[in-house]
């Protein structure tokens, strides 16, 4: 145990109000299968709470399915707050106090990584629920048996930039965007929006105009979007985690002469409609998932359980990964019959997993992004969405692209 562990458990001992940080401490049965799950701000913050509600749903599937290894699952929740520091010592509860047989979740690339040496000390399988960094998995390419505990059944940023680049083209070929403009938030999960996003949109044969980063407590996008509309830019393709309100207001309001697309994650929430009070009109977005898509058997099932439960379609890869993951686990743990992380970590790599979105399988070793998912037209896809209103007022996410999945055609704004 190294110094910050055992502070972090010092602290534990000293205080007891970290002990509330743990939805079910001290209910829990030794016998039963503990699953911990770190979420951002559960019950308050889209992401932490989708994460929390898939996370609930799939324990429940799988103790009214008699469990796993015949025992209950048990779900512990730890609100990492964002925070690096407090995320590593909720997850040195749930490993060293609670002694949970996998963790999952995590929105942050930041918390996230620094997590990572704290997952390889302590040899527990970790499902990842949110960030999309590249990074993660390059750490597995670089020391694959350090790391090796980490599984993201999702992909990376990758995979977002070359489904916007198909959009992008897509749109060219159907005669509406030629020249576009970048403009992203600076996270580290947006680099690749940046370094590559723009060799991509040429090789569609579009021309980027401008490639702009900018601070994520940005509020007046007002002179970016000067910017922007006196390039005589079709389209702004934007990567934005924090930022959509202002921007995307900015835009309805004053009525720019360019669509919005890209990755703005806070549309994708299936209740943005409702709390963008309707800005959010036209705007497009990549996503992995949307309940009016059918990207596997279970999609819709999964969406309208989902729905009936919480009152809300699924959120993004927070819902549908976070319980694909959970499930696809408990599945393979049920064919080893342990949940010995040692065992566990080749089986889980070698399996195949029909999930919510698709066919989950994971990248091997020697792959650029070991234990990714697998993307292509076998496996997962990414879609991209336009948030359409339909006659009575209500807000709904139709699917543009791809072809073979769309559900609606684009919309050109109104005031166009």
């Amino acid at each position: 145990m190294n110094r910050r562990q055992f502070v972090g458990l010092a602290g534990v001992g000293a205080t007891a109000s970290l002990a509330g940080c743990i939805g079910g401490m001290g209910d829990s049965d030794d016998d039963e299968i503990k699953i911990g799950l770190l979420a951002y701000d559960p019950g308050s913050a889209p992401q932490g709470t989708a994460q929390e509600q898939a996370a609930e749903l799939a324990v429940s599937d799988l103790n009214d399915d008699g469990g796993v290894l015949g025992e209950d699952v048990e779900l512990l929740v730890a609100d990492t707050q964002g925070n690096s520091s407090t995320a590593a010592d909720r997850y040195l509860e749930f490993v060293v106090e609670e002694n949970v047989d996998v963790t999952a979740g995590v929105f942050n690339t930041e918390v996230m990584t620094g997590l990572m040496s704290d997952i390889a000390d302590h040899e527990v399988i970790h499902l990842s629920g949110g960030h999309t960094s590249p990074t993660i998995a390059e750490m597995l390419a670089d020391d694959y048996e350090r790391y090796k505990y980490q599984f993201r059944p999702y992909g990376n940023a990758t995979h977002w930039i070359a489904s916007i680049a198909d959009l992008a083209g897509h749109m060219q070929d159907e005669g509406n965007w030629e020249r576009v403009a970048l403009l992203n938030e600076e996270f580290e999960w947006t680099q690749s929006f940046t370094d590559v996003l723009p060799d991509l949109l040429e090789d569609e044969g579009l021309e980027v105009l401008s490639n702009e980063r900018y601070p994520a407590d940005t509020e007046n996008f007002t002179p970016l979007f000067d910017n922007i509309e006196s390039e005589d830019a079709d389209a702004v393709v934007m990567a934005q985690a924090h930022s959509a309100g202002p921007a995307m207001i900015q835009w309805r309001q004053e009525e720019r002469e360019f669509a919005m697309c890209g990755q703005i994650s806070q549309i994708i929430d299936p209740g943005a409609y409702e709390a963008f009070d309707g800005d959010n009109q036209y705007a497009i977005s990549n996503a992995p998932a949307v309940h009016t898509a059918d990207l596997s058997d279970q999609t819709t099932d999964f969406a309208e359980r989902y729905h009936d439960e919480f009152d809300v379609y699924p959120n993004d890869a927070f819902s549908y990964a976070t319980y694909d993951a959970i499930m696809m686990w408990a599945e393979v743990v049920e064919e080893e019959e342990t949940t010995d992380s040692e065992e566990i970590v080749p089986a889980l790599a070698d399996a195949s997993y029909e999930g919510t979105r698709g066919l989950i399988e994971f990248n091997d070793e020697d792959h650029e992004f070991p234990h990714d998912a697998k993307f292509g037209e076998e496996y997962l896809q990414r879609i991209n969405f336009q948030w359409q209103e339909e006659d009575d007022g209500e807000g709904i996410q139709q699917v543009i692209h791809p072809e073979d999945l769309a559900t609606s055609d684009y919309q050109e704004p109104e005031w166009f």
